[in-house]
């Protein structure tokens, strides 16, 4: 590791409760066995006092968050040095960490009871013996349980990341497919708005590609892509269908997977608008409530299904299904899909909690919504 990425490295220690706890835990049993040495005889002067307390937990400091460092800086990108430079490395600096404490420990201990300079060398003498090698060993067991951990997190962040990818990839087809058969349609009753449609179409492909080579894309950018989408789809539907946007402007910069709004509209126009005979309007919501983020679509309609019980794969499509995979891969345990009907609408969408995306606790309350009729709102 470099410098830096030590430095770094040493702050996230620092910044874990549950290390803090360790340290604390290791020291405790030295303090207590130093309080009662320090009683039984006689030294009660207030420094010598808080150096009973101190020095523990400077070498508890020590074995846990000093001694490992010594095994990964390398000064170059590899995770960790060698046997020999290791060796080295760790002997240097837990020699320096040994000396210290004890030249804390033996100054402060002379002014409640003088001490020979003899006294000091047989202190470190003793303290180098035990300490520096047990040093050395823990801090390399420290080291190797951490580089095994990163490994490990690394593994599955690379697992879930070409996850998402098949995911996605899946599901880039299957937008261009359907939109291809909704202008072969158009094709026969209107050829200049098929090829206006071949124009937004292109222009859709184009940002689904592009978006699907990020693992995060603003919401904003995901509003942009399904009014691509609702573009193509309004040369086919004419005035049969209708967009409303309830959008909360707040929520745009909130960074999710690629294609997680596009589905619930696909889906909305497919088994919704697409079934009725007549005009009809979807709702494109986007709200902050209750600490979650909600975004979802509303069409006019019920489905064949229990009220809040999602469809099966064949009843809400490749989208839905793919969605909900891909949410479980990027928020486990903190996402929802939802599949309802009610009061004559069918509702499609998702649900992740508001920490999870980064919304600030003061923000977690339900927003009004303003209710926008363009479905161009968003350009």
């Amino acid at each position: 590791m470099r410098k830096s990425s030590l430095e770094a490295n040493l702050w996230a220690r620092m910044g874990r409760p549950w290390g803090w706890l360790t340290v604390l835990a290791f020291a405790a049993p030295f303090i207590v066995i130093r309080f009662f040495i320090f009683w039984k005889v006689g030294m009660s002067h207030p420094l010598a006092l808080v150096e009973a307390a101190l020095v523990p937990v400077l070498v508890s400091v020590g074995f846990s968050w000093i001694a490992p460092m010594a095994w990964r800086f390398t000064n170059d990108d590899r995770p960790r040095a060698g046997l020999f430079r290791g060796v080295f490395q760790s002997l240097l600096v837990n020699s320096i960490s040994v000396l210290l404490f004890v030249e804390l420990d033996v100054l402060v201990l002379s002014i409640s009871k003088p001490m020979l300079a003899s006294d000091f060398w047989t202190a470190t003498a003793w303290n180098a013996t035990m300490l520096i090698p047990l040093m050395t060993l823990v801090g390399y067991f420290i080291a190797m349980g951490e580089l095994q951990d990163e490994e490990r997190r690394l593994a599955d962040a690379q697992s879930k990341s070409a996850q998402d990818r098949a995911l996605q990839h899946q599901l880039s087809p299957h937008v261009l497919f359907n939109a291809l058969n909704g202008l072969a349609e158009l094709v026969r009753q209107d050829p200049a708005a098929a090829e206006q449609g071949l124009l937004d179409l292109a222009e859709l492909y184009r940002m689904v590609l592009d978006n699907g080579r990020l693992q995060w894309v603003p919401l904003k950018e995901e509003a942009r892509l399904v009014e691509r989408f609702l573009a193509v789809e309004k040369l086919r539907l004419g005035d049969r269908l209708h967009v409303i946007w309830e959008w909360d402007d707040e929520l745009n910069s909130l960074m999710v997977p690629p294609l997680v709004l596009q589905p619930l509209v696909e889906n909305a126009i497919k088994h919704g608008l697409s079934q009725r005979v007549g005009a009809s309007t979807l709702y494109i919501v986007a709200r902050l409530l209750l600490g979650e983020v909600e975004v979802r679509v509303d069409n006019q309609g019920e489905m064949g299904t229990k009220v809040g019980r999602p469809g099966r794969a064949g009843r809400q499509g490749v989208g839905l299904e793919n969605l909900m995979e891909r949410l479980k891969l990027h928020f486990p345990g903190e996402s929802s899909v939802f599949l309802e009907s009610e009061d004559g609408y069918t509702r499609a969408g998702f649900r992740v909690s508001a920490k999870a995306l980064g919304v600030p606790v003061h923000k977690n309350e339900e927003i009004p919504l303003a209710v926008n009729e363009s479905w161009t709102s968003l350009n």
